[in-house]
């Protein structure tokens, strides 16, 4: 628990935090299960250095970026040396491209600072999911209790709590999107792909005329709904009979 430094860049001395309660090795216990389990940090994986589960030691970002330069160049001299049906070239530069195929896509990368995504964004938008996911826990639990007890029609606020909760569910989704979308930046793919080397050929018109159908689609769906929802609610449940 914490706020982020909203100053904090890569490579400098500032703390990361400017408030935090810790749980001392409980990140590399849920990442290693390993309660002294090493977990890298933003600058360690920007810096490099550090051991691998494999046992090798991590390249820096500026290594990675220069291997993903050797990997593009491999591949365009391995199509070239294929045109000319040159067996030895081809069997030469794929090697090579093996070799340095793990980071073909940091050959796109042109600051290591574009390898840090938004922090302060996926830090809060992760927590907001989690402390959401734990209300629901407790409040379906609560819930549980009082239908097992017949309680739950004769207390009034615990339903106007279930009513305001509604959004509840669609803000975690969404802070849940927002962790796995933005958290992954800059990849499309990890280390093979970057988004600014994913970009869609679609025209803008194709993708506006597609909105605006499903727009036009659910906001239809949404109005018939709302009329179907609003009938059962002035039926009532005392009016529901059981069919014998």
């Amino acid at each position: 628990i914490g706020i982020p430094n909203p100053n904090k860049v890569v490579g400098d001395d500032q703390e990361g935090m400017i408030w935090d309660i810790k749980i001392p090795k409980l990140l590399s216990f849920l990442a290693t299960r390993d309660l002294n389990g090493y977990v890298p940090g933003i600058n360690n994986i920007i810096d490099g250095g550090y051991p691998l589960l494999d046992g090798t030691t991590a390249l820096s970002a500026e290594e990675k970026m220069v291997r993903g330069k050797i990997a593009h160049e491999a591949w365009n001299s391995y199509r070239m040396a294929k045109e000319n049906n040159d067996q030895e070239l081809m069997t030469m530069y794929n090697n090579v491209l093996k070799e340095n195929m793990p980071y073909f896509g940091y050959a796109y990368i042109k600051d290591v600072k574009d390898l840090v995504p938004n922090v302060q964004l996926n830090f809060y938008a992760f927590r907001i999911m989690v402390i959401l996911g734990g209300y629901f826990i407790l409040f379906f639990v609560v819930m549980l209790i009082l239908v097992f007890r017949k309680k739950l029609e004769n207390i009034k606020w615990i339903q106007w709590v279930a009513l305001l909760s509604i959004p509840f569910g669609y803000i975690a989704g969404m802070a849940g999107w927002v962790v796995a979308e933005c958290g992954r930046q800059p990849w499309a793919i990890q280390d093979l792909m970057p988004v600014n080397a994913a970009i869609s050929k679609l025209s803008v018109n194709s993708v506006q005329t597609t909105f605006f159908i499903f727009l036009a689609l659910f906001t239809i769906m949404l109005i018939a709904e709302i009329g179907i929802m609003l009938k059962a609610i002035k039926k009532g449940p005392n009016l529901v009979t059981k069919q014998s």
